[in-house]
């Protein structure tokens, strides 16, 4: 059994992403553990700190510049774009940071931190119930064998109706280990240097998933498809930075700024399938390589490795409950100059030959030029939040 075609070609699409966790990386300071508590005093050399923060930071929205469902031929007047085309966030983003540290002497340290923001996602959704009189759900696409604008039924009235969904999801987590060294005091002013190294690492997926059953009188049959784009970022360098602190009885007020240089290892994993059972007269499921943008000429994985520099300033305003123990609160800003993401991976110069999501008819070969290519496009991440924690000495 064949699927129902329509004069611009045919499709579906679907998504899905994954990713895992890991954590532990600590340990080791000078002075007042935390970067929120400044730099080493002499008269604190020989103790061991620890301080514990929690984080509600909002990080650069993920563009997803490419329209994934429209009304009409993308681009022409009264076209409305109903999915994808813009931006995706989760925020804002809660997270934790894990400081320890040891002073060796009245002035060199040791400090370690760990930081963590969990996986969020997000998503919108469209649908259609394919009946007389309701919008046909369209997925646009550059056709590279006809050089011109197309479009691909999702839903396509009577005869089958349709949905489409996109997801983002992301993760953020890091490490640093340092060494700290207290400058001497200046009155009420403690100044620190701090120098050591810096692990990154920024996860994100983008998916779309498409579902287009026939109405009746025609018996429900399965047509999903699933689009999935994978992006990691991980830093490694070394960093150097400063830190000051002013203490006036109780109250403190510190800053601190760090610079990061190094290798920002990227990779981008693309996958797609189309998943139905029209082909076996509705009996068991077959998968077929390739949704609408992630087809065979541009499935697979990639990494590479470029220069990066990731600074961060740190503000904080801390208060000592006990001699032993200081509540805070502070701003965070974090910045990469180079990441991938994964909307901008997607590439809609399109050759439908190749899948059968656009042929509704298997075997789907390649014919012509294999697009979409893989892409490698890269932009900038910053984050930024605030932060309450308390840090105790030992």
């Amino acid at each position: 059994m064949t699927r129902l075609n329509q004069k611009t070609l045919a499709g579906r699409l679907h998504m899905r992403n994954g990713m895992t966790m890991a954590l532990t990386s600590l340990l080791l300071t000078s002075g007042v553990a935390s970067a929120q508590t400044g730099a080493t005093d002499p008269a604190t050399a020989g103790v061991f700190s620890l301080s514990a923060e929690a984080l509600l930071w909002w990080q650069k929205a993920s563009p997803t510049p490419t329209p994934i469902i429209t009304d009409g031929l993308y681009g022409q007047p009264g076209t409305n774009v109903l999915l994808g085309g813009g931006d995706q966030d989760t925020n804002p983003n809660p997270g934790l940071r894990i400081t320890a540290g040891y002073t060796l002497n009245d002035r060199w340290g040791l400090e370690g931190n760990f930081l963590y923001f969990g996986e969020r996602s997000t998503s919108a959704s469209v649908e259609s119930s394919g009946e007389h009189g309701s919008t046909d759900l369209l997925l646009p696409f550059f056709d590279v064998t006809e050089n011109r604008e197309n479009v691909t039924e999702i839903s396509f009235s009577p005869v089958y109706r349709g949905s489409a969904r996109e997801e983002f999801s992301n993760r953020l987590m890091g490490a640093e280990a340092d060494a700290t060294y207290a400058l001497p005091s200046q009155g009420p002013w403690a100044v620190g240097l701090i120098g050591g190294f810096r692990w990154l690492q920024l996860k994100e997926t983008y998916a779309i998933t498409t579902s287009s059953p026939y109405n009746p009188p025609q018996p429900e049959d399965i047509w999903q498809t699933n689009d999935t784009f994978d992006t990691s970022n991980n830093f490694y360098g070394a960093q150097i930075g400063a830190r000051a602190r002013y203490d006036q009885d109780r109250w403190s007020v510190g800053g601190v700024f760090k610079l990061g240089l190094g290798a920002m290892v990227q990779e981008v994993n693309i996958n797609g399938s189309l998943v139905t059972n029209d082909f076996t007269d509705l009996g068991p499921t077959q998968t077929f390589p390739g949704g609408y943008f992630a087809l065979p000429s541009n499935i697979g994985s990639e990494s590479r490795s470029v220069f990066a520099v990731v600074p961060e300033v740190q503000l904080s305003i801390g208060y000592r409950i006990t001699p032993s123990a200081t509540i805070f609160a502070g701003y965070n800003f974090l910045y990469a100059n180079t990441v991938v993401r994964p909307g901008d991976q997607i590439n809609r110069n399109i050759n439908p030959t190749q899948s059968v999501s656009y042929t509704e008819e298997p075997p789907a070969n390649l014919e012509g030029t294999a697009q979409p290519s893989a892409s490698f496009n890269r932009s900038s991440f910053w984050t930024q939040g605030i932060s309450l924690g308390l840090s105790v000495q030992f």
